[in-house]
């Protein structure tokens, strides 16, 4: 009993302790970031405003009944042959009415519809939207965690580094080889590389923080990225091919689009208040009360109409002057705010265009510039070993080594969030550069 709960234990801490990569977290966040969930339930709620407006095109009906006990009393009531006399009753009346109407021409209710139409292909490029931010958030928060632990194991190195070299420094002054301004400096650099240790190690947690935000679960650890990756340059190589992708593809600017034809329907239902409206009409009404006069009969009785109503608004103290100007405005400023989108959209995809191409040649520089920062240290720890170099610069040149180490990290993440970023404005991003990304990593 005692080997099946170790062995079971053993399981269950290797399955804690296994590395989750991209494509787990990604579904994770798919099915449980709040962020996502919210922009689907709007999305739903959104669609119902087609059904809505649609309503007030289709057939109206409405029925009703009232029942009414009436009790009177007349005094000095007037009957034939000239005499007054009081007049005292109780009796009761009921109604069945029945009513339909049908419009048959309202242009404000026709563009309502229209405008609608349009609100929910808009709705829909908003969850499009959304759900090409969700892969990009969730790319970000996972390479954060990925580069704040190379930061992480860069720190601790280089406190590790620093540390040996103040115990070695102390070493040599107690022997009398340096003085102790050297044993100082050796002090300062650990007291500094000490300090930056400890804001790596917050900085890992609060990423690992942001990723279960995300995904409402926690991780311990994450696959990193293969030493191996190639980053090679955007393809098509040519800029203007990912602008006009993005003019065509990006859901900012098909959303802004959607936006404006909205707008523009129900700027033109807003002009169409001034217009008539016709409606066809109908009502069935069948009531019967009980007699009021001597004989005591009931009075029963049917009535049905049919006919056709014609509306048109003559005075409404300027208010629809007012609602007109306004709506004019209102698509002004969508047509603005969709040349704003295009222009970004522009501007960011050249840009990116040019970054991703510098990532590629900043990731290869910085890989040799550890080699060059490292072959420098060896040197500078010769010369220090002979007296040549002093404590100072060997310092110094650990820092380098570390630093080269750190930017050749950062560079390859910042390299690949780029990239996603440009495909997001160019509008191709989808699941499938999760995936690819996702052989980038090394197996758990």
């Amino acid at each position: 009993m005692k080997k099946l709960l170790s062995l079971t234990t053993a399981l269950l801490a290797s399955g804690a302790a296994c590395a989750a990569d991209l494509s787990t977290i990604y579904q994770q966040a798919a099915s449980n970031d709040a962020e996502i969930a919210a922009a689907r339930a709007t999305r739903e709620a959104d669609a119902y405003n087609v059904t809505i407006a649609r309503g007030a095109l289709l057939p109206q009906a409405q029925i009703s009944y009232s029942h009414t006990e009436i009790s009177s009393d007349l005094e000095g009531a007037v009957v034939t042959g000239g005499s007054a006399v009081s007049i005292e009753s109780d009796y009761s009346r009921d109604v069945l009415q029945l009513s339909a109407s049908q419009t048959l021409f309202n242009l404000n209710s026709w563009y309502t519809y229209q405008a609608a139409r349009t609100g929910d292909e808009a709705s829909a490029l908003q969850l499009q939207l959304s759900e090409q931010q969700l892969l990009m958030r969730t790319a970000q928060a996972y390479f954060n965690v990925l580069r704040a632990k190379d930061n992480l194991s860069t720190a601790q190195a280089e406190e590790k580094a620093v540390k040996r070299s103040l115990e070695q420094t102390k070493q040599r002054f107690d022997v009398g080889l340096i003085a102790i301004t050297d044993v100082h400096e050796a002090q300062a650099s650990y007291d500094l590389s000490y300090v930056n240790l400890l804001g790596m190690e917050a900085a890992l947690d609060i990423s690992y923080e942001a990723l279960e935000q995300l995904t409402g679960q926690h991780f311990d650890a994450v696959s990193p990225l293969r030493d191996d990756v190639s980053m090679e340059m955007p393809a098509p190589a040519n800029v203007d091919e990912w602008v006009s992708s993005g003019m065509e593809k990006y859901a900012g600017i098909l959303l802004a689009e959607a936006s404006k034809d909205a707008v523009r329907l129900q700027r033109n239902a807003t002009r169409s208040n001034h217009a008539p409206t016709v409606t066809l009409t109908g009502a069935y009404l069948s009531g019967d009360q009980s007699s009021v006069d001597s004989n005591g009969d009931p009075y029963n009785g049917d009535i049905t109409q049919i006919g056709v109503e014609i509306s048109m608004p003559l005075l409404a103290g300027g208010s629809l002057y007012g609602q007109t100007k306004q709506a004019a405005m209102n698509f002004a400023a969508a047509d603005y705010q969709l040349e704003q989108q295009r222009r970004e959209a522009k501007q960011n995809i050249r840009s990116l265009f040019r970054q991703v191409k510098t990532d590629v040649l900043n990731v290869k520089a910085r890989k040799q510039a550890i080699t060059s920062a490292k072959s420098a240290l060896e040197a500078t720890e010769t010369g220090y070993k002979v007296g040549t170099r002093n404590i100072v610069e060997v310092l110094n040149a650990q820092k380098n080594v570390f630093s080269a180490q750190r930017d050749y990290a950062n560079a390859r993440y910042d390299y690949i969030i780029n990239l996603l970023t440009l495909k997001f404005y160019a509008g191709t991003l989808n699941e499938a550069d999760i995936q690819q990304l996702n052989t980038w990593l090394a197996a758990a």
